[in-house]
């Protein structure tokens, strides 16, 4: 149901995160965000080349098909691990 806290969809891949790198960990959470890959290669001081190959690696990790997803799992990532 939408509006819901829990997202039933993301709980596969919030249980797979911990197969990312800390690079790739870095970036899933900046694709939270909403931020473009320019963006984060500015500051992760990398090349637009370089985010695109750990994205492509956050989504394959995951079992995700676009960065949207990713995006929308990082902000229920970061929701349900933040301290209250």
């Amino acid at each position: 149901m939408i509006g819901n806290d829990e997202c039933d969809w993301a709980e596969g891949p919030v249980r797979r995160i911990r197969h990312l790198t800390e690079r790739e960990f870095e970036v899933f959470i900046l694709l939270g965000r909403g931020m473009s890959n320019q963006a984060i290669s500015r500051l992760l001081l990398v090349t637009e080349r370089t985010v695109k190959a750990h994205v492509t690696r956050v989504l394959a990790k995951l079992q995700l098909e676009s960065r949207l997803q990713a995006g929308l799992v990082a902000q229920s990532y970061t929701r349900t691990a933040a301290p209250n």
